[in-house]
């Protein structure tokens, strides 16, 4: 899924069926860096490499580098030299699809993520960053569309079903949101999301005892990544303790 994108406070409009408030385009946020890592870890990215001596593999490296130092405009120079030299390597696409998703172009981050599923449909990393960008933009049901792809691929990917119930709990079906973050607290207990996302759906379901515990516990292991979703949490606590 610790390089940052602007972030914007997504809140839909006030109807009937949805909440009035929700604040999750950050929770959502911080499974785009997690997500991010694990996939940069898994592949051996983020490590230290010898940079090959040109070609496409040495764009790769060098914007790889760029990219875990927060430098997004070399990243893409970088990144984008290595899809134009080849355009059917899956790593390029995939880490331009990151440098675009967190340098706040959505648009471009949506083309990467989607290159990188012409070449392989079955890439779950791909499918749960392109959901999260979708989730973004608001396009919900784009976004839920790629977690369930993701998850009929790799259904016990406990960052997948907490995004699910991310995405469900925007569009209001508190139900599915629910399973879905039980789901994903069964398969990785120690996932700090899922008590954000918990402690989120407390709220709105005025389960205010609930949605402290799940705050606090969410404080009490994470996120090291994201010194705003502390400080939100923080805000989510001093309103419902002064309730």
């Amino acid at each position: 899924m610790s390089e940052k994108a602007d972030e914007q406070d997504v809140r839909p409009a006030a109807t009937s069926a949805r909440p009035r408030w929700l604040p999750l385009a950050l929770a959502a946020l911080l499974m785009v860096i997690l997500l991010a890592i694990a996939v940069i870890t898994e592949r051996g990215w983020g490590q230290p490499v010898q940079k090959p001596a040109g070609g496409p593999q040495s764009h790769i490296t060098a914007g790889n580098e760029a990219l875990n130092a927060g430098d997004l405009v070399r990243a893409i120079e970088q990144l984008e030299m290595a899809v134009q030299l080849a355009p059917d390597n899956r790593d390029a696409h995939f880490l331009l699809g990151n440098a675009y998703t967190q340098h706040g172009d959505l648009e471009k981050a949506t083309q990467a993520y989607q290159r990188v599923l012409e070449l392989n449909p079955d890439d779950v990393d791909a499918h749960a960053n392109l959901g999260v960008v979708y989730y973004r933009m608001m396009r919900l049901n784009d976004a839920i569309a790629q977690f369930q792809a993701g998850l009929t691929i790799r259904p016990d990917d406990a960052p997948l079903h907490y995004l699910m119930g991310a995405a469900q709990l925007q569009m209001g079906d508190m139900v599915a949101a629910r399973q879905s973050f039980e789901k994903a607290k069964s398969l990785n207990p120690n996932l700090p999301e899922v008590y954000f996302g918990l402690g989120m759906l407390n709220k709105l379901e005025n389960r205010r005892d609930e949605a402290i515990a799940n705050f606090e516990y969410f404080l009490k292991i994470g996120p090291g990544q994201d010194p705003q979703a502390k400080g939100e949490a923080e805000k989510q606590l001093n309103e419902l303790k002064g309730q």
